[in-house]
């Protein structure tokens, strides 16, 4: 089979009113969940795995279980390495088949970063792979920060002009006030922001922290200019919710596939919900 590019998979919503959704997943049942909801629904899928979740050694594994569901399923999906802080990564993950890599700099200085991407982009782009990179930083929910921190961890528009011209990257994730994980009080999005970085950016942009974001705020940032939201929390909290129910009974009398399964189903609704809320529902379309 061929994965879509992560480019590929992005361009049929540049300058629309609605945005693909990218799941991380790291085992058979969330992989399953997020296929499940793609083909329900006639959506696009970007499946991610997470160096942070999924140690290097099980990649392989990982890869041919994702390859084999979407195979199954036959949706429009691009395969994505997420968060890798080294090109080793991103030269394994090439290796592997991946149609698009991201590489996480953010915190490094501009100059470093712009150059570990250039990197990136030369590796990637010599495979016909597609890049997604972060400038700004999007932090922890948990992580309590002042509102000098909170604002010196946003995108600046110039950098963001000079990053994408000076490193050739496909997608560019960016800082408008979203975290990853659950917050710890409610979010305030920099949407002058986005706008400002949508008109100085030809390329698509990514909003990671897509959980515990409300709603209308999710819908609010699409409109002016998102064009992949990246979800995990949102997933494995209901997933792993429903694991805990299911082993709250006599564990002598629970079959493992009646668990995973109830998980499974749940995640799939999680993800129901998200790409209706992101308006990719029955974009599918698009793709053919």
């Amino acid at each position: 089979m061929k994965y879509l590019t992560l480019a590929e998979i992005l361009h049929p919503c540049m300058g629309q009113s609605w945005a693909v959704g990218a799941y991380d997943t790291c085992n058979l049942e969330i992989t399953q969940a997020i296929v499940d909801a793609a083909a329900a629904d006639q959506s696009p899928a970007i499946i991610m795995i997470y160096p942070h979740h999924t140690p290097q050694a099980s990649w392989p594994t990982l890869v041919r279980l994702i390859e084999a569901e979407v195979e199954r399923a036959r949706i429009p999906a691009a395969l994505v390495l997420d968060h890798a802080k080294t090109l080793d990564q991103i030269e394994y993950a090439l290796e592997l088949g991946f149609s698009g890599v991201m590489i996480d700099a953010s915190l490094a200085p501009l100059d470093q970063n712009i150059a570990l991407t250039r990197q990136a982009v030369q590796l990637a782009h010599s495979k016909g792979v597609s890049v997604e990179a972060e400038l700004g930083h999007v932090g922890q929910g948990e992580e309590v920060l002042t509102e000098d921190q909170q604002q010196a961890h946003l995108t600046r528009v110039d950098d963001a002009k000079r990053f994408v011209e000076e490193t050739g990257v496909d997608a560019l994730a960016v800082s408008i006030g979203t975290l990853h994980g659950l917050y710890r009080g409610t979010p305030h999005l920099d949407f002058e922001r986005i706008a400002q970085l949508r008109a100085a950016c030809p390329i698509p942009l990514v909003l990671h922290g897509g959980s515990d974001t409300p709603d209308p705020d999710i819908r609010r940032a699409i409109e002016t200019g998102i064009d992949k939201i990246n979800i995990w929390t949102d997933v494995r909290i209901p997933f792993l919710q429903s694991l805990k129910e299911t082993l709250g009974g006599p564990i002598g009398k629970i079959e493992v596939t009646d668990a995973l399964g109830a998980a499974r189903v749940a995640a799939t609704e999680v993800i129901r919900r998200k790409n209706q809320l992101l308006g990719a529902t029955g974009k599918a379309t698009q793709y053919a």
